[in-house]
């Protein structure tokens, strides 16, 4: 059976190329992310993520105008997909709309895979 080409590493900007169906290079490994199952994290109801999260999720979003806010900081205009929590809930951050910020893709994994080193 052939093997699977080489694939770029899915950190933006690294050139380096992965095998063996691997989403990142040696180098940046550390940023992805294990997903665990809902019979183990709980679902997303249990977790406060619920019908008021939606709710308030698209507020936030439309607050920053539908723009990924560390990429502004920087910058760069890039469109916002998700909403993250600035100070993690797991280390006391809340759902307080000043701990809310509109993000990408890319920056919330890239965050959220610093947090947990």
């Amino acid at each position: 059976m052939p093997n699977r080409p080489k694939r770029p590493c899915k950190h933006r900007g690294c050139r380096e190329l992965v095998a063996g169906g691997k989403s990142y290079c040696e180098q940046h490994a550390h940023e992805e992310i294990k997903w665990k199952a809902d019979a183990v994290r709980g679902n997303r109801h249990a977790r406060g993520y619920g019908n008021a999260w939606v709710k308030k999720r698209e507020r936030i979003l439309s607050r920053d105008c539908g723009l990924c806010q560390v990429c502004k900081r920087i910058g760069r205009v890039t469109i916002a997909t998700e909403v993250d929590h600035r100070v993690p809930k797991s280390q006391g951050g809340t759902d307080a709309d000043e701990n809310l910020q509109s993000i990408c893709r890319e920056c919330h994994a890239t965050k959220t895979g610093s947090e947990r080193r």
